[in-house]
């Protein structure tokens, strides 16, 4: 019962952990809300990192690298990674993001990474991600459910059953409303989706914004032995990663142990090559910072 029990209470940590995660910026954002809970610190990259034994954490867009020092961590003390990324399969938002056709009002959006299809059909969708002004601060956003991937009723299309083939230009661009596009604005509707004091949209200077299933995680099955929700690939090792550098924290790290780290980059969908991704240069900037916050002084 103690193995079920803490299993139980594992997966709806979890749940938890992608509800709040619909975008990569969100779930670094989550992901150090919870370390900070923990007792870890965030740090700024932009500023000297004292050295000694500790707990920290920095984020970088959507990207988070944590880790423990140990007493008695010097220059030459190991370093034991796990690795898992942030993004899942999707869509993102276009630079011309409100269109439209025939009366209905549409997002311009284009595939991220390798997404099924089919499988964003006639579900509740949400606009997620991270606006940054034109004076440089930027704001997560996350709409709730506001789109739709509407597919055709079967009696104008006999052959449905048959196959099913999407144009990914054509048939991708989900509803959101009714009307011109002319007399719309989605980055309207996404400033206004910012938690607290709505920014001014006209002052949005660029964003990263995907596409997200509202539809909440769910156990199911004769014994509960199934969990179903979106963005399972890679949130499920990240939080994974996350309960075992809190738990390994808690716990008291050894001296003389390695640096536990956990690494959870972004971009991994679309090749990870980018300044958060892990062909970028993310992990070998803190790995090396880390070493040289150990020597002496």
């Amino acid at each position: 019962m103690p193995f079920e029990s803490s299993a139980t209470e594992h997966i709806q940590d979890l749940g938890a952990y992608v509800s709040a995660s619909p975008s990569s910026f969100h779930a670094a954002h989550e992901a150090g809300r919870r370390l900070e809970d923990a007792g870890f610190t965030r740090l700024d990259e932009q500023e000297p990192w004292e050295g000694g034994p500790g707990r920290f954490f920095i984020i970088r867009d959507g990207a988070l690298i944590a880790w423990v020092v140990p007493e008695g961590a010097g220059p030459t003390t190991g370093f034991n990674i796990l690795g898992a990324h942030t993004d899942s399969p999707s869509f993102k938002l276009k630079p011309k993001p409100t269109t439209g056709s025939h009366g209905w009002l549409q997002a311009g959006v284009e595939v991220y990474g390798g997404p099924l299809l089919n499988s964003w059909l006639d579900r509740e969708l949400q606009l997620a991600g991270r606006l940054v002004m034109l004076d440089g601060t930027e704001h997560l956003t996350a709409t709730g459910p506001l789109l739709r991937f509407p597919q055709l009723a079967i009696h104008l299309d006999r052959a449905v059953n048959e196959g099913l083939t999407l144009d990914k230009q054509r048939h991708m661009n989900p509803v959101w409303g009714l009307g011109n596009p002319a007399d719309f604005d989605l980055l309207a509707v996404l400033a206004s989706s910012v938690p607290g004091k709505a920014p001014d949209p006209a002052r949005i200077g660029g964003y990263d914004v995907v596409i997200a299933d509202t539809q909440a995680p769910a156990v199911f099955g004769g014994k509960g032995e199934f969990l179903a929700s979106g963005r399972l690939d890679n949130l499920s090792s990240t939080h994974a990663g996350l309960a075992a550098l809190v738990a390994h924290a808690s716990g008291g790290a050894a001296p003389g142990a390695p640096v536990a780290v956990l690494a959870a980059f972004d971009h991994e969908e679309i090749g990870s090559n980018s300044r958060s991704g892990a062909c970028g240069p993310i992990l070998e900037d803190v790995l090396v910072r880390v070493s040289d916050s150990s020597v002496p002084r």
